[in-house]
């Protein structure tokens, strides 16, 4: 063979070829497109709330929190020029942002209601 290749290298289908390289195939590749698992609702569990809503209630551990909801919850919202496609790309990232922050505050909000429990009269 002339030219720059020296070797010839048979074509072959495309699960061959994925799979030659290592991976799992199509499905493999399709099944990384798929979203991350995570619990619902981003729920860290009962004790990660308890831990959350402890470290909250602590000096250094509310000013960690308030920074945290600087940098997501109360952070402005970006100034973005005319272009609807620059506004929209800024919304997504505040929204996303702030449901960071959303998450955690709720977590520390259900985990202080587990550490104190409401007593009936």
């Amino acid at each position: 063979m002339t030219g720059p290749f020296p070797f010839r290298r048979e074509l072959a289908d495309l699960d061959t070829m994925l799979a030659s390289l290592g991976g799992a195939g199509w499905d493999g590749l399709e099944g990384k497109f798929a979203p991350a698992k995570v619990p619902d609702h981003f729920d860290p569990g009962d004790d990660m709330k308890k831990v959350l809503a402890a470290f909250y209630f602590t000096a250094e551990g509310r000013k960690i929190v308030e920074w945290l909801a600087d940098l997501t919850l109360r952070a402005p919202y970006p100034h973005v020029g005319q272009a609807s496609d620059a506004v929209v790309l800024a919304a997504a990232k505040h929204e996303a942002r702030a449901a960071v922050g959303e998450v955690l505050m709720k977590a520390i909000a259900e985990g202080y209601q587990l550490l104190n429990p409401r007593r009936e009269p």
